[in-house]
């Protein structure tokens, strides 16, 4: 029977037992600044997204795509049916805004206090054989600032 499996599970097996997921769950996931305040600006949204792809990182999370607008933010991650998506939810708005304060001050001037980010998120499932089509969505909403606007 040994040599039956495959050698990363049976290397797997060997040193500790977790379950091993073949599946993941996808979600879109969207949240916004208190009060739907447009107080993100081209920094903001810049270090926003490093700051949630480390975190996922950070924790294992398969983050497929990050983009965010003056009031709002989206992101793609794909999660192991073991995790749970309020969790992590919660565990990104935090860090984030926690991070985003500290790194931009204005932001407490703007929104008028130490939140960053209002209580309420949209989750939304997404098929695997869907995903692209989420992606290209979520980019058409928020398009990358191209070379002139760099520039500027």
């Amino acid at each position: 029977m040994e040599g039956a499996m495959a050698p990363e599970i049976r290397d797997t097996l060997l040193h500790r037992w977790e379950p091993m997921y073949r599946s993941r769950l996808h979600y879109l996931v969207t949240w916004s600044t208190r009060g739907r305040r447009p107080v993100l600006r081209e920094r903001h949204i810049h270090s926003l997204e490093t700051l949630i792809r480390q975190a996922s990182e950070e924790r294992g999370h398969s983050l497929f795509d990050v983009a965010a607008g003056v009031d709002h933010v989206h992101v793609l991650i794909a999660l192991k049916p073991s995790q749970s998506i309020s969790s992590v939810i919660r565990e990104l708005k935090g860090r984030a805004g926690v991070a985003l304060l500290s790194q931009h001050p204005e932001l407490r001037v703007w929104l008028r206090g130490n939140l960053v980010w209002d209580e309420r998120y949209a989750v939304e499932t997404v098929s695997p054989s869907r995903l692209d089509h989420v992606i290209a969505r979520v980019r058409a909403a928020h398009p990358q600032p191209g070379p002139l606007a760099q520039a500027s």
